[in-house]
């Protein structure tokens, strides 16, 4: 500052003397460098007037000079003026005081080199003033006014003790000082390294500042472009003075940042080493505001692309100590009381420090230090922390985090740069970071229906940290609608903070997750946006409580589900390949793509080895697991609103396709699922040794699930079939089949119960097991004596069997069943409950003299005993209906006597009615018996009581009396089934007491069965 008041002085002295010594100048060079060697002798400094000197007087006095070169004696200050121009008010060369109008330096060059680097100064001489300067200057000022001092396209160097120069440049300024007490204006305006100063000043007066004595200054600053947004515009006011020491010094300032009132108290010391001290104060900062402010600006201007990267580099010019103190830092959340940071600048190195920051609750401490003179400075530190807030303290940094809750931090830290982007590339950790009462906000799961998915809450994470490039292992838990899962992953953090924010971060990741309705690991890539990429395997016992816990519809019919492969996931949805697929015990694998939303829209191609649709729709793996009727009938839950929710497009390539047991396969189809309504249409596939084709439907839509199928059968085998379809295993041959059915039912009993529509059967060259009709009525006599044996080995053939249904109510009704064979004809009809999954069948087989099978005439006569087939029909009864031999007595003795019974030697003749015999008197046995089997009671209506009470008992007391000798020791089995006498020997005593009685009750048993 005193180099550059004796410059003003001798500024004025030059003005002074051009203006009396004009006509030497103009006359001759002496006299241009007589003037050069007095001004200097009077400033101390070398002066020299190196160009012409032009003198003018209208329309006032004006001085022009060209090349005027000013340097001290040490070197350390050199300035060059190409040109040099001066108007003073002519009346005021007659008054006490001059009046210098303008002063104005064009291109002037200032060079400042420090002492050490300037050649050595001589001492000053002993009798040389060692005054202060500005008192001389106030002195001339008085008698000396300059109204205007101007400076175009300036330029300042200054040159460190190493010999580096840096250059300020495109200097423009402009000074108003009328006089001493009147208000001073200036404008300043310089570039250095690309970036434009712009201050604009007033000054009350610039006597006290002379005269060391405080005065009012206002300031306006603009930088273009800004190193920071916050910094494009400042403005400040406060109280300067100029001390005896040749220090500056501001108390009670203010300035504006971001929207942010501080007070600043400073003091400059210049010298050889200058510094500078400050006190900032605030009473309220909202780093929320002042966040604000710096985006606003980022998009401006003032930080347009090109301004490069900060540098400290102007820092390592001064020593500096510096304190901040904010009464109350708000940010969001977080609220900060008596904030106290210090920092101080020695020989280029910087270091700051967090002393205090008082929290309602948690602490924190920190510190970080540089090297400014670093061309990219590395900054290390530390911060400490307890009970912090996360989102106050993202704010804090510039950052916005899905997360709230408190972090514990004892970490290291290092970077390099001042850009976001190069701190992010080098920035170091090594410590342990810990997150205590987290909560993550999931308002974008928010349902169609205006429902919100629950947000994650009781987050609790811990991460230890060696090197930032190394994987980190993270273990924690949280709660997340109502259920608690725990989860471990492994990161290298590196990665995620190479991202420009929080949400733009990405990098390889692995996690794994154990939930109650979730197993899952994930390895791969994490991207921005919350996107991955990687390997998936994932198991659940429920599907259906999994998709609710995730908010999606779900289904009770959804239970176990795994998988494992290949998967692109992001907000939207998720594709897959290479992937294993498992639901209720179904397994497939492909590929396909599933986005999130109501309905799930699915689109996928999949390869199973077995699809049972039966295991799909209700997940009991095609077993019925519900009660069982007397009949053996199963129930169980069917549940197809699980449709609603999807939208799928299912391509479909089984080995296998079918419902519970009944497959079909191979077969390539495609599934559509739409509206709660799934479709898939089979083409001709093999099936069972034939074909099969089909279409099938189950509407989901409703409260009542419904189903639809239509099927044709082509050449099928019929026992494996329908022992797959109904447990029923008594026929056998290739079966020609067509089916169309409809039902609705909450159940599978009760979807049975109201099955409708249509079937018709063909079997072609086979069999009815359990029965060989031919054979009973060959053995018709050992019939009567032992009783009907049922025999899993035997068979009737036929060529042909075949029958229509008409399906209502669960009931399969049929009045045409035929069957065709060698020596057989059968006709019949009867009823299939498919819902409780009994038959009641009643067949006539007759034996023909006829071997034509296939094409043969049903009705051609023959022998015949009807044959009854009913209960369940995994375990049908099959035995000939006998009892209709005794509703024809005639018919049937001569059936017997055909069938080679001997009834002349039985006197079963004299059975028939008007033949003579030992009965009542006037009928004789044979009209008795006839009279009892017709239901005729005696002619009074009373019985005696030792006569039979009926019909029935009448036949077993007289044929059981012929029969005695022929059955006297086969004891035939109740229900049909005769089974041998015991061979066990009895006792005589037991034998002579019940000789009779074993042998009545053993016809009785095969009475019971002919009479059933």
């Amino acid at each position: 500052m005193r180099k550059i008041a004796a410059a003003l002085i001798v500024v004025a002295t030059l003005v002074v003397a051009l203006l009396f010594l004009l006509p030497l100048l103009i006359s001759t060079d002496w006299a241009r460098s007589e003037l050069g060697r007095q001004l200097s002798s009077a400033s101390g400094m070398d002066i020299r007037l190196e160009g012409p000197v032009r003198l003018s007087f209208l329309p006032g006095l004006a001085v022009v000079a060209r090349d005027i070169g000013i340097s001290t004696e040490a070197g350390d200050l050199s300035v060059k003026v190409p040109g040099f121009s001066t108007a003073i008010t002519l009346s005021s060369l007659w008054s006490d005081r001059l009046e210098i109008r303008s002063i104005a330096l064009v291109g002037p060059v200032i060079t400042v080199k420090p002492p050490a680097v300037a050649k050595t100064a001589e001492p000053a001489s002993a009798g040389q003033s060692k005054g202060d300067p500005f008192a001389a200057l106030v002195t001339t000022l008085e008698r000396l006014a300059v109204n205007r001092i101007t400076i175009e396209n300036g330029s300042l160097t200054i040159v460190d003790e190493a010999g580096a120069a840096s250059t300020v440049g495109a200097i423009d300024a402009d000074l108003k000082a009328p006089d001493l007490d009147g208000e001073v204006a200036f404008s300043l305006s310089a570039t250095r390294d690309d970036r434009r100063v712009q201050l604009n000043g007033r000054l009350s007066a610039l006597r006290p500042i002379l005269q060391h004595q405080p005065a009012q200054i206002a300031l306006d600053a603009e930088i273009k472009p800004a190193p920071s947004p916050l910094l494009a515009s400042l403005k400040a006011s406060g109280e300067i003075r100029l001390n005896e020491n040749g220090s500056y010094q501001i108390r009670g300032g203010q300035f504006d940042l971001g929207g942010q009132a501080l007070r600043m108290d400073a003091l400059f010391l210049p010298g050889q080493r200058p510094r500078f001290l400050a006190d900032l104060s605030a009473k309220r900062v909202d780093i929320g505001t002042l966040m604000a402010a710096g985006d606003g600006g980022a998009s401006g201007e003032g930080a347009s692309a090109g301004a490069g990267e900060p540098s400290l580099a102007m820092l390592a010019a001064f020593d500096a100590d510096v304190s901040v103190t904010v009464d109350q830092l708000v940010s969001g959340a977080l609220a900060a009381s008596d904030v106290q940071v210090a920092a101080t600048l020695r020989n280029g190195r910087l270091e700051a420090k967090l002393e205090h920051l008082g929290l309602d609750a948690g602490t924190v401490a920190a510190s970080v230090s540089t090297d400014v003179t670093e061309a990219s400075p590395a900054f290390q530190g530390k911060v400490a922390s307890s009970g912090l807030d996360i989102g106050a303290l993202a704010k804090l940094v510039g950052q916005a985090v899905p997360l709230a809750g408190k972090v514990t931090m004892d970490t290291a830290f290092a970077f390099r740069g001042m850009t976001p982007a190069r701190m992010r590339e080098s920035l170091n950790l090594r410590g342990t970071v810990g997150i205590r009462q987290g909560k993550v906000p999931l308002a974008a799961l928010a349902d169609a229906k205006g429902g919100t998915v629950g947000d994650i809450t009781g987050l609790t994470l811990d991460a230890k940290i060696q090197d930032i490039a190394k994987p980190v292992d993270v273990a924690g838990k949280l709660t997340w609608q109502g259920q608690e899962v725990a989860f471990k992953s492994q990161l290298a953090p590196a990665d995620f903070l190479a991202g420009a924010s929080a949400a733009q971060a990405s990098g390889p990741v692995s996690l794994s997750v154990a939930s109650k309705y979730l197993g899952a690991s994930a390895t791969g890539r994490v991207g921005a946006g919350g996107t991955f990429k990687g390997q998936v395997s994932a198991t659940s016992p429920s599907l259906d409580k999994l998709l609710r816990w995730l908010g999606q519809g779900g289904s009770p019919g959804l239970r176990d589900f795994a998988f494992d492969g290949a998967v692109d996931a992001g907000p939207q949805g998720v594709s897959f390949t290479k992937a294993k697929v498992g639901l209720n015990g179904v397994r497939a694998s492909g590929e396909g793509a599933v986005k999130l939303g109501t309905p799930l829209d699915i689109r996928t191609s999949l390869s199973f080895a077995k699809l049972d649709f039966a295991a799909l729709t209700s997940g009991t793996n095609g077993t019925a697991t519900g009660s069982k009727g007397p009949a053996g009938s199963g129930d169980a839950p069917i549940d197809l609103s699980f449709l609603k929710g999807l939208d799928a497009k299912i391509d479909v390539e089984a080995d296998k396709i079918g419902y519970g047991k009944v497959f079909a396969g191979p077969v390539k189809t495609t599934l559509v699922v739409a509206d709660g309504t799934a479709a898939l249409t089979v083409p001709q596939s093999p099936f069972y040794g034939g074909t099969v084709a089909a279409t099938m439907s189950a509407d989901g839509s409703g409260d009542v699930p419904a189903i639809k199928l239509g099927m044709a059968i082509a050449g099928a085998a019929a026992a494996p079939l329908l022992r797959d379809a109904a447990e029923f295993d008594r026929l056998e041959g290739r079966l020609d089949t067509n089916v169309a059915v409809s039902g609705a039912g909450k159940t599978s009993k009760a979807l049975r119960r109201s099955l409708d529509g249509k079937a018709s059967v063909k079997f072609s060259d086979g069999a009815l097991r359990g029965i060989d009709i031919a054979e009973v009525y060959n053995n018709l006599v050992g019939l009567l004596a032992s009783g009907f044996k049922p025999d899993e080995g035997k068979k009737t053939t036929f060529t042909e069997l075949g029958a229509s249904f008409s399906i209502g109510n669960g009931i399969a009704q049929t009045n045409d069943i035929s069957l065709l064979g060698p020596l057989v004809r059968m006709d019949g009809a009867g009823r299939i409950d498919l819902a409780e999954q009994t038959l009641e069948i009643k067949l006539n087989p007759r034996i023909v003299a006829s071997l034509s099978g296939q094409g043969g005439d049903i009705a051609t006569k023959g022998i015949g005993v009807p044959v009854i087939v009913d209960g369940s029909l995994s375990a049908p009864r099959i035995y000939p209906d006998l009892s209709k031999l005794l509703q024809d007595p005639k018919g049937a003795l001569e059936m017997l006597n055909r069938f080679g019974l001997p009834t002349e030697k039985l006197g079963l003749d004299k059975l028939l009615p008007g033949q003579a015999g030992s009965g009542e008197a006037g009928k004789g046995a044979a009209d008795l018996i006839g009279d009892l089997i017709r239901g005729d009671g005696s002619e009074t209506g009373r019985q005696d009581p030792a006569k039979p009470s009926s019909a029935e008992d009448a036949a077993k007391a007289i044929i059981g009396d012929l029969l005695k000798s022929k059955a006297a020791k086969q004891v035939p089995s109740t229900g049909g089934v005769a089974t041998d006498a015991e061979n066990t020997a009895e006792t005589p005593d037991s034998a002579a007491q019940q000789p009779e009685t074993s042998k009545e009750d053993g016809i009785g048993s095969l009475l019971d069965q002919f009479l059933r």
